[in-house]
């Protein structure tokens, strides 16, 4: 439990810390948001070796006891779920108070990109479409919060199937 905690508020932390700090440096011009996607996943991606390091740790402290698939699976979750809920709490209070213009200027950068794409005009009313669907899915807080949170989770789910399965070990044999 205890490493679950420790690695969930590091992988968590880590996450808030690098957007906050993606959002100092790169700013709220519209002509970063490639940029920002980009760290922003690879910010995800790499803060998910928490999950590797935390199963590690876990099957360290319980040596010589064999790590099954599903205790570090279990394991791998439990941080995921910390850090994917710390994470969208920080989403809500970065709309809410820091860039509460976010999603406004997304959505006007996104239909402007969308507009001067060169594709032929019924593609690009679909796309219009489908991006009016995604600005009302997408106008609230909560909604953005609960996709960022899924997003976490989900990436911390893949680093926590592929450790559990390479970190598991078989029962212990007896010695003769």
């Amino acid at each position: 439990m205890n490493s679950i905690l420790r690695f969930g508020c590091l992988y968590g932390l880590a996450l808030v810390f690098s957007f906050y700090l993606s959002h100092l440096l790169l700013g709220t011009d519209p002509d970063n948001f490639t940029k920002g996607e980009i760290v922003g996943y690879s910010v995800m991606i790499i803060s998910s070796l928490a999950v590797v390091m935390g199963i590690k740790e876990f099957k360290q402290k319980r040596a010589p006891a064999p790590l099954g698939f599903m205790n570090g699976l279990g394991v791998g979750l439990g941080i995921s779920f910390i850090a994917a809920s710390i994470f969208a709490l920080y989403n809500w209070f970065y709309l809410a108070f820091i860039n509460p213009e976010f999603t406004a200027t997304y959505i006007q950068y996104s239909e402007q990109q969308i507009r001067s794409s060169g594709l032929d005009p019924v593609i690009i009313e679909q796309q219009l479409a489908e991006l009016a669907h995604y600005a009302e899915l997408m106008s609230s807080n909560f909604n953005q919060s609960v996709v960022m949170f899924a997003t976490v989770f989900i990436i911390g789910l893949l680093f926590s199937v592929v450790t559990a399965i390479a970190l598991r070990t078989s029962q212990i044999q007896p010695k003769i």
